[in-house]
């Protein structure tokens, strides 16, 4: 299943303008490529801009890098990951896509 398809699935594919997704992009993470080309392509400066993502090295590093916002959903083999560098903390943490709807409410 694809990115966009778990959005509509978790019904918040709505509230998102653009999915770029490393897997569909052929861009690996941490590339900042991957962040750059979903900038370009909606137009928005890094600090209008969200990246949500399940891996503090590869999703939340570079976008905070970027200077975009960062939320981190605490799942999967990172559930138990803890930020150490100042650069591996997200402006949010959820646990769940559920919570991201709550969110950007």
């Amino acid at each position: 299943m694809g990115s966009e398809e778990r959005l509509e699935r978790f019904e918040i594919r709505k509230y998102i303008d653009i999915v770029v997704a490393s897997a569909e992009e052929g861009v690996a993470k941490p590339d900042r490529r991957i962040f750059e080309i979903a900038l370009t392509r909606t137009g928005c400066m890094p600090e209008e801009a969200a990246m949500v993502g399940d891996r503090l090295d590869n999703d939340i590093v570079p976008a905070n890098e970027l200077g975009m916002y960062t939320i981190w959903i605490k799942q999967g083999n990172w559930i138990y990951a803890t930020p150490k560098e100042k650069l591996e903390y997200p402006d949010w943490i959820i646990e769940n896509l559920k919570e991201l709807e709550e969110l950007v409410e």
